[in-house]
Parts: structure tokens; C-alpha cells; sequence
């Protein structure tokens, strides 16, 4: 039978196979933010030719490569993460306020342990509403009852212009965070800053678009 609470949100039927779809969203979002998180860690093979003669100094660049970019994947992925751990307890029954009041709480409980400056309670506030908007896109998707992300994408949106526009709305929300972060973090300057959310946003924006047409294209 239908969970009560599910009923308005999405089609019932998304209860037959809820943790496949979830799985298949999960999949192609830690994909993504891999494919961003390289694309901004700056390694080239020229970097590293000489450093193969010195052995001992080239595995150290890299594990410093390879830790910069662990970081990095685990910040871009944040919001989603609780977003799509919100979604997978309301597809067990939970309500959906009742998620997004955990994950008030949860980023409260970082906020209150962060000394250093790097989260700050404006880039919060607006991270809540981004991980709002990014639950009501993966339930929108969960409710078209395909199993691949790539159809479940293409139910919800039929043509490449209509994904594309989505994909203008949740820059806009991503954006917010970034203002937030560059006026209130305080790690290296606002000049320091801007130029490298600015990079943040680049290669963001190139990934999602080469996505949607490799996805629409097909």
C-alpha cells in the first residue's frame, strides 16, 4: 500500500522500486561532483614529469593532489548529501518537514563547532534552502517511477530546454550560497574569494551543460 504522507508529493508508484531510482540518483550526483572537483583541482602531466625522477617528492604531490580533491568533492557534495539522505527517509515514511528540521539541526550543530570561519550562519541559511529545492527535485524524480537516472530526468523534463531551464533555477539557488560565502567567509580575501567561486561556478555550469546534451543527444 501507499505511505500516507507520500501520496502528495509524488506518484505512488515510485514505492515499487524507490531504493533503484535512489541509488541511480545517488550514483550520477557523486559522478558529477567528482567530474567538478577534478576539473577545478589544478593537475596537469607536465606538473609531475620531472618529479617522477625524484621519486619520493612525486607520490608526495600527489597525496596532496589526491587529499585536495577528496576535500573538495566532500564541500561540493554537502547539500546533496543531505538532501538525498532526507529523501531516502521520506521514501521510508518520514515526513518531509520533519527531515528538513533534522537537517537544521544537523548543519546547527557543525555552525556551533566551526572556529575557524570557513562556515558561517548567512552560507547556512541559504545551503537550507538550496538542500529544500534539491529535495523537491529528486522526489520530483523519484515520482516518474523509471528506473535510470537519464529517463527519470528525461520524464520530468521531456525537452533539453525545459532540463536546461531547471538547471538556470537551481544555479540561481547555488548562487546565493556562493554571494553568502564570499561576503562572510574568512579564509584569503574577497578578491580571493569571488575568483574562485567564479571558477566554481565555470566548471560547473560546462559539466551540467556537456551532461544534458550527452543525456538529451542520445
Amino acid at each position: 500500500g501507499c505511505v500516507p504522507n507520500l501520496c502528495p508529493l509524488m506518484d505512488c508508484n515510485i514505492l515499487r522500486s524507490p531504493m533503484k531510482s535512489f541509488n541511480a540518483i545517488k550514483k550520477y550526483e557523486i559522478r558529477q561532483t567528482g567530474r567538478i572537483a577534478g576539473a577545478l583541482v589544478d593537475l596537469t602531466t607536465s606538473n609531475f614529469n620531472w618529479r617522477i625522477i625524484v621519486f619520493p617528492l612525486f607520490i608526495y604531490d600527489f597525496i596532496r593532489y589526491r587529499r585536495r580533491l577528496q576535500v573538495l568533492r566532500k564541500n561540493l557534495f554537502f547539500t546533496k548529501q543531505y538532501a538525498l539522505e532526507a529523501v531516502k527517509n521520506i521514501l521510508q515514511g518520514k515526513e518531509r518537514a520533519w527531515e528538513i528540521r533534522q537537517v537544521e539541526i544537523q548543519t546547527g550543530d557543525i555552525l556551533d563547532k566551526e572556529k575557524k570561519g570557513f562556515y558561517t550562519d548567512k552560507i547556512r541559511n541559504r545551503q537550507l534552502r538550496e538542500i529544500e529545492f534539491l529535495i523537491d527535485h529528486y522526489l520530483e524524480l523519484l515520482g516518474t517511477d523509471q528506473s535510470s537516472y537519464n529517463d527519470a530526468l528525461k520524464a520530468t523534463y521531456t525537452a533539453k530546454g525545459s532540463y536546461l531551464a531547471f538547471l538556470n533555477r537551481l544555479q540561481k539557488v547555488e548562487e546565493e550560497v556562493i554571494q553568502a560565502a564570499i561576503t562572510t567567509m574568512r579564509k584569503g580575501t574577497k578578491k580571493e574569494r569571488r575568483l574562485w567561486f567564479d571558477k566554481v561556478r565555470a566548471a560547473t555550469k560546462d559539466i551540467r551543460i556537456e551532461a544534458a546534451n550527452s543525456i538529451y543527444d542520445e
